[in-house]
């Protein structure tokens, strides 16, 4: 039985997909061709790929463990980015 399409599994093929292509190369039909479904079953969960990349960017900003502040802002903002870059598998 195949796993029902939930905007959570669409997301995690999203980023699956981000990884391998880059954000170029992450479309609609293509992600639907993930996901085994037919693109109008995707549009359903997804109004379009600006919807999809504002779930990808809510998805990997939360993922992350952020640092604590210190005193350093310099490298506050690259063990930020470091943890973002992290999460996306960069």
């Amino acid at each position: 039985m195949t796993e029902a399409l939930s905007r959570d599994r669409v997301v995690h093929a999203a980023l699956e997909s981000l990884q391998e292509y880059g954000l170029d190369g992450l479309s609609m039909r293509g992600l639907a061709e993930r996901l085994d479904v037919k693109a109008a079953s995707l549009y359903w969960h997804v109004r379009d790929r600006g919807e999809l990349i504002g779930m990808l960017a809510g998805a990997v900003l939360a993922e992350p463990r952020l640092p604590r502040a210190t005193d350093d802002w310099a490298a506050d903002v690259l063990a930020v980015c470091q943890a973002v870059g992290r999460s996306v598998g960069a």
